[in-house]
């Protein structure tokens, strides 16, 4: 065989904005260093300055807590949202949801990420990013790191009493910082958690301050003093307005690009999710199919049972009341019906060991939920794949076995399934009358394999250099979305392993998985070494 290494070509998601840009606050380094030198005539202002800047900065502090309220909003018409969970993100231990963790089909551990919790998680980004402290506060919180400090609770207590934001300049920890805070108020989507409190709709539940450092206004302030003229501060202004334009402009269309970005990848997600829908659903019918045949012989079994439990019991019955005959037990022919309905019993019994089997595969197949690596079988894996996708196969192919002995192989079973099961059903539709798919195992120094051969139609090269691309199909309009070979490469690769096919158009392909024996650590680290930097 003259296997071929194929490279999937992923899709680019769209980079991040980068800080200049998205943040407008570093505009105004190369403002204030060339506002040093026309401040000195300007000192008469600085009463005023001072309380424009601060009201600049309280307007961003406001619409910061505005950013916040929106996206706690958003994150409650949605039920909460799910993330990985990382080192960083842990599911929340304040969080009493039955949902609270979950695991995708390909093995992703979730959490739930509430709008406290990712009220949090934005408070621990700005401070790393600006230095700004954004923080979610209550006199009675769930979480005791919530606390708040004397100046919270103290502005806490003006909001019970009405009081619809409040700020300050404080002295705290040798450093002078503007706080602005405003209160946050009981909707529907928080009683879920909050109720057994005793809070009710409208209540003030708490509030989010914001502290940042007061430091920048008073460069600004100071910055001002040193104003050089009314020439000057003139150039100063129109240069700064221009510039500012400009960078309005350059701000804007990178947003526009950044949205563009997230649509392409959130049509992207939705793809994905139907093609995993559209599979679940194929794989449904399959195993209907296959349940409903001995289910039936069973049940057509039952009704002939039915039959002669009621004749013996009638021959049974008149015999207690001394009305049978010999010839009535004559008629009844008892060695027949000994030897039916033990025969009745053994197909009935066969039946029901076909449908256990089946859902057992089926239960084994669909282990999701457990991503944990073990020392697999990957002959029995195969054999379940197999009795799971039998119905899509049946009617097109014999299936040939040519299994060798192979040791336990460190692998997630559930995913290496899902990808010989996508192999599978791509063999099958690769033939068009009625052909032959033949499974191989094996094994080398270091690697086992899988192999799949089909009799089916088989590729050109030009087709082969595409195949493990995401959404490349060469099936009809609506007749398949290109993303189950992408898929299976994506899991082969995480696993350290790789994918080998080659072709011969009108003869049939050979696709063979390779898969790593060396241990699960160092298969996570050739994974993660081998899959790009994100930024």
């Amino acid at each position: 065989m003259v296997a071929t290494a194929m490279q999937a070509q992923p899709l680019t998601a769209g980079r991040s904005i980068p800080r200049f840009i998205r943040d407008r606050r570093w505009w105004l380094l190369p403002l204030l260093l060339w506002a040093v030198g026309v401040t000195a005539y300007v000192s008469n202002h600085l009463v005023q300055l001072r309380a424009h800047t601060t009201e600049v900065a309280l307007e961003g502090a406001r619409n910061m807590f505005r950013m916040v309220v929106l996206t706690r909003n958003w994150n409650a018409s949605h039920g909460g949202v799910y993330v990985p969970v990382t080192p960083r993100i842990q599911p929340n231990p304040y969080l009493d949801h039955p949902r609270r963790d979950i695991t995708t089909t390909d093995g992703m551990a979730l959490t739930m990420v509430n709008p406290a919790y990712m009220t949090r998680l934005i408070g621990e980004m700005i401070e790393s990013d600006s230095g700004a402290v954004f923080r979610l506060t209550s006199l009675n919180p769930l979480r005791p790191a919530n606390l708040p400090d004397a100046w919270e609770a103290k502005v806490l207590s003006s909001f019970d009493r009405g009081q619809k934001e409040a700020f300050s300049i404080e002295q705290r920890g040798g450093q002078t910082l503007l706080r602005y805070m405003a209160p946050l108020y009981v909707k529907e989507s928080c009683l879920q958690c909050h109720e057994k409190q005793g809070y009710q709709l409208d209540d003030v539940r708490g509030g989010i301050s914001v502290s940042q450092p007061y430091a920048p206004i008073a460069r600004v302030v100071r910055a001002q003093a040193f104003e050089v003229g009314p020439i000057a501060l003139a150039t100063f202004l129109l240069f700064s307005a221009l510039g500012w334009l400009l960078l309005e402009q350059l701000r804007r269309r990178w947003f526009e690009l950044a949205e563009h970005a997230r649509r392409l990848e959130d049509t992207q997600g939705q793809l994905l999710q139907s093609e995993k829908l559209a599979s679940i659903g194929q794989l449904a019918a399959g195993v209907a199919h296959e349940i409903n045949n001995p289910i039936g012989y069973v049940n057509s079994n039952l009704g002939t049972l039915d039959s002669y439990c009621k004749q013996l019991l009638e021959l049974l019955e008149r015999a207690r009341r001394g009305q049978a005959t010999q010839a009535d037990f004559d008629a009844a022919d008892f060695d027949y019906l000994q030897q039916d309905i033990g025969e009745l019993l053994h197909e009935s019994r066969g039946g029901i060991d076909r449908v256990r089997k089946i859902v057992a595969d089926l239960k084994d197949f669909s282990r999701i939920d457990q991503a944990e690596w073990t020392d697999a079988d990957l002959n029995a894996g195969i054999e379940s794949t197999l009795n799971v996708v039998w119905n899509e196969l049946k009617y097109k192919a014999d299936v040939v076995r040519e299994y060798t002995s192979l040791p336990p192989v460190p692998c997630i079973l559930a995913q290496i399934n899902q990808v010989v099961m996508n192999l599978l059903v791509n063999a099958a539709h690769a033939i068009d009358q009625h052909g032959t798919i033949t499974l191989r195992t094996g094994a080398d120094p270091g690697f086992a394999w899988i192999e799949i051969e089909d009799t089916g139609k088989g590729m050109t090269p030009e087709v082969m250099q595409h195949i493990f691309e995401p959404f490349y199909t060469t099936k009809a309009v609506g007749k398949g979305t290109g993303l189950g070979l992408s898929v299976s490469y994506d899991i082969v690769r995480k696993h350290g392993g790789r994918i080998d096919v080659s072709s011969t158009p009108g003869k049939g392909s050979v696709f063979r998985v390779w898969l790593p024996l060396h241990p699960r650590a160092q298969v996570a680290l050739h994974a993660q070494a081998s899959s790009p930097a994100s930024e």
